[in-house]
């Protein structure tokens, strides 16, 4: 790592991402912050996680990790290059997470690390909610 600090300007988590073929601009669609499961363990298909990062120079390592806050269990962890012409450059990555596992209710922690330094941090809730039965009362 360079004399810059890098500085993360957003970590998302949505459903899917489409990326204009011609201008490379990228809609983000489905963006959640919580779960809902009716049973536990449970497995979310795929979802994606879009990292916005500037003031930085060189290349690094960005890596997503999530894990429950409680028990330090992973559900996911991906990794991919990013690279820095110019501390003001704004550097995006995409990444695709498919059959992710959550073994617990609560608090996951999604941290957002360059080169094993954490830039940015947010927080994905899995709740436990109760299957309709379809009986009325």
């Amino acid at each position: 790592m360079g004399n810059e600090i890098p500085m993360g300007l957003a970590l998302v988590v949505c459903d899917m991402h489409i990326q204009d073929k011609h201008t490379n601009k990228k809609t983000l669609v489905g963006l959640f912050d919580r779960l809902f499961a009716t049973s536990l363990p449970c497995v979310h298909p795929s979802l994606s996680v879009f990292v916005s990062l500037t003031s930085a120079r060189g290349q690094y390592v960005c890596e997503v990790v999530c894990k429950h806050q409680e028990t330090g269990d992973s559900a996911f962890a991906v990794k991919g290059q990013v690279r820095f012409n110019d501390p003001l450059q704004v550097v995006e990555i995409v990444f695709n997470v498919q059959g992710v596992r959550f073994n617990h209710e609560g608090t996951y922690s999604l941290q957002c690390l360059l080169d094993d330094y954490p830039v940015m941090m947010r927080r994905i809730i899995i709740v436990r909610k109760e299957a309709k039965s379809g009986k009325k009362d």
